[in-house]
């Protein structure tokens, strides 16, 4: 378990340390704000980067997964109903990841971010992404609940 722990915190970790830099419009790892948007968002029509306060908060969410993973396994004990409120915020993160990573293949998800490239990104990488973070969340709550 804690060897899947790292490897998930590490991801989200690094995926939170991209928003966080998108928040202060670093627009990496495509220098042109409208490519990025494109590549990144996929909305529809859409020009511009999400204001920086967006990016912040999926960071912050990001890093918050990271820690119940943590808490979850009591790496650092937490008194109950604290260490019970870790393993079901595991949980709920295992069900955001999923649910997304579903909608990736879905009709109206695919009509509403349709802008390329983000449509052939989401199904090829997002999508299946957040699919295998889901199923990590889920196996660490499973590991965690017996």
């Amino acid at each position: 378990m804690t060897v899947l722990a790292a490897a998930l915190s590490f991801g989200l970790l690094v995926i939170a340390v991209i928003h966080a830099l998108w928040g202060v419009k670093v627009w990496w790892p495509i220098a042109d704000e409208t490519a990025l948007a494109r590549t990144v968002v996929g909305q529809t029509g859409i020009e511009k980067m999400p204001p920086g306060l967006s990016c912040f908060l999926v960071a912050g969410a990001l890093c918050i997964g990271a820690l119940a993973l943590w808490a979850a396994l009591n790496f650092f004990p937490l008194p109950e109903p604290a260490g019970v409120f870790g393993r079901y915020l595991v949980a709920a993160f295992a069900a955001v990841f999923l649910l997304r990573g579903l909608a990736g293949y879905s009709g109206p998800f695919s009509r509403r971010f349709s802008e390329e490239p983000f449509r052939s990104f989401d199904r090829r990488f997002y999508s299946p992404l957040c699919l295998v973070f889901g199923a990590g969340f889920t196996a660490v709550f499973l590991g965690v609940s017996q």
